[in-house]
């Protein structure tokens, strides 16, 4: 009895071993993610300057870790990066404001040193008057431009939409871009989607929907698909729109669609 409990007890020790040496590892490579945040960096390259009066943000990349397999064939992995573009003037007038504060209270801060309230009532006054200034001068760009701008880079992600010959902005072989309907007549923001795919657009005339199923492909790292969505005041993100280098976007395509 005594010998049939340590056998049981070393088997039992030694299941989660078997376990993970049978279970599938799906974990990527660090080079295999660094391939495709490589691809995101390009394509946001290729996008060019903002329009003029507005600044980057923040990036915020989603890069992935995993694959994953379906009938023993690889399903095609996803990656994405969000850009978000502040108005210039109103991070202008922030940055003024952080600086002339830390700027004033140190000036305070050596006139109340030496029992000149005089001069700190003097200081806290031309202070306030900056401040006030470089508000409004914050609030003014913020009136002229009205909206921030989001973009998107999307790799490998499935895309439907169908064509509103009025809403397309511009089409060559392979890549397509449609303004989206907007919530209401004379919205100020507005968004515009660029989709490349070599072979689903590669005559979009004929085309009355855009219709990029993203299943499986032959390796981790390829890149099928990829789709610039843009948001915010309508004139601007159409005319970046135009700008984009689409050869550029088009070169980070590696695989054939499926």
């Amino acid at each position: 009895m005594k010998k049939l409990s340590v056998i049981f007890m070393a088997l039992a020790l030694a299941a989660p071993v078997l376990c993970r040496a049978g279970a599938e590892d799906t974990a990527l490579t660090r080079d295999e993610s660094a391939a495709f945040k490589k691809a995101l960096v390009a394509v946001l390259g290729a996008m060019g300057l903002p329009p003029q009066g507005f600044v980057k943000e923040k990036d915020d990349f989603n890069l992935p870790t995993d694959f994953y397999t379906e009938g023993g064939k690889l399903r095609a992995v996803t990656a994405s990066v969000h850009r978000r573009l502040a108005i210039k003037g109103v991070k202008d007038a922030e940055a003024g404001n952080k600086k002339h504060g830390a700027d004033y209270k140190k000036k305070i801060l050596e006139a109340q040193s030496k029992g000149d309230y005089q001069e700190v009532m003097r200081l806290s006054q031309e202070m306030q008057k900056d401040v006030s200034s470089t508000a409004l001068s914050g609030a003014k760009a913020e009136e002229e431009k009205k909206l921030p701008i989001r973009v998107s880079v999307e790799i490998n992600d499935s895309q439907y939409q169908a064509i509103d010959p009025d809403l397309v902005v511009f089409e060559k072989p392979g890549v397509l871009a449609l303004k989206m309907p907007q919530d209401e007549e004379g919205d100020p923001k507005g968004s515009v989607a660029v989709y490349f795919q070599p072979s689903a657009l590669k005559d979009t005339k004929k085309l009355s929907k855009v219709q990029i199923d993203v299943k499986t492909v032959p390796v981790k790292t390829s890149i099928v698909a990829i789709a610039i969505k843009l948001e915010g005041p309508v004139e601007e993100v159409e005319t970046w729109a135009k700008r984009i280098d689409t050869k550029t976007v088009l070169a980070q395509i590696n695989a054939a669609l499926k």
